[in-house]
């Protein structure tokens, strides 16, 4: 692949490429800076361990001030971008030039129809993934600015939204467009399809990849409910002295009532029966990368076979 050819296939949709790289990258500085914004109020773990003090109160007004205002924005705009860059320069990128008819003198001059549509399609493939692995990354930095003193690269915050998986995501979706406006020939109905197809995919796939995550999950000793900060929680019971294990209806009906002014045990939980503790069914926070690894393998290999089965289509469509 020559220069030249890195030239062509970012000319062909030089509007769109420039338009989103300059919109991303916006986005991907506020994303920054609002993290920025939201260190600077000194909010963290050390306010919400137990000794609130007036100075806590006010870093908290600070810090949930800009979440509820600045932090939606960014993030719901900046998380939307790559998958709209990846639909509208994926679908038409063939589709335009059968719909016009230019393809059939590019194929007359093309050594084969196959490097055609290399040249076409492997540089926009890679730039999509690259701008929305900056989207992804500035996201990264947004939501562990979002949840002080967690790690992020051991928390499923956001899983999906950010990171090299919203990157993957994005290409998966360029794929789809890709091969739907290779086997369709039309721009307007191939990004209609790209639209449904891609969405259905994606949350089918993580719908699957929820069900096979809830099965890996373990049960683990609990304060707060929910498990340590980072892991993916599912679901919440009680254990009591014996080993079982009981929902919180079950063991509130076993509970002693505690008598007026009687301190309780806090490692067993308000008002549970003797010995006792909550227990939490969850995914540790210390197998998101694994996960993560996953994830984008599989996305990765749906990303293959769609641009493998549009060039096939490209390779088999008729000249006229």
């Amino acid at each position: 692949m020559t220069r030249f050819d890195l030239r062509l296939a970012f000319r062909l949709q030089r509007f769109e490429i420039v338009g989103f790289a300059l919109l991303i990258g916006l986005l991907s500085i506020a994303a920054v800076v609002t993290a920025g914004m939201l260190d600077a109020t000194g909010y963290g773990a050390h306010c919400w361990n137990g000794t609130q003090t007036p100075d806590c109160e006010a870093m908290g007004r600070a810090f949930f001030g800009i979440q509820q205002t600045q932090e939606p924005m960014v993030q719901s705009v900046l998380v939307m971008l790559p998958f709209l860059f990846a639909g509208l320069v994926g679908a038409p990128l063939v589709a335009r030039e059968l719909e016009r008819g230019t393809s059939r003198l590019a194929w007359s001059l093309a050594p084969s129809r196959l490097e055609w549509f290399a040249v076409r399609v492997l540089p926009i493939a890679v730039l999509v993934f690259a701008l929305a692995f900056v989207a992804g990354a500035a996201l990264d930095r947004l939501l562990g600015a979002i949840s002080p003193g967690t790690d992020m690269a051991n928390a499923f915050d956001g899983f999906g939204g950010r990171g090299v998986v919203l990157a993957a995501r994005a290409t998966f979706a360029f794929s789809v467009g890709v091969v739907a406006g290779a086997t369709m020939g039309k721009v307007l109905p191939a990004l209609i399809v790209t639209a449904v197809v891609a969405s259905v995919g994606i949350a089918g796939g993580s719908y699957v990849h929820g069900k096979i995550l809830a099965a890996e999950a373990v049960w683990v000793v609990t304060d707060s409910g929910t498990g340590s900060p980072g892991d993916l929680f599912f679901d919440q019971q009680v254990q009591l002295a014996d080993g079982r294990r009981v929902t919180w209806d079950v063991a509130m009906a076993q509970a002693q009532p505690i008598p007026q002014g009687q301190p309780t045990d806090p490692a067993a939980g308000d008002g549970l029966p003797p010995g006792a503790r909550m227990m939490a069914l969850v995914v540790p926070g210390t197998r998101y990368q694994e996960v993560e690894l996953r994830e984008v393998g599989v996305l990765a290999g749906g990303s293959l076979v769609a641009v493998g089965l549009a060039g096939i289509a490209v390779r088999r469509r008729r000249p006229g």
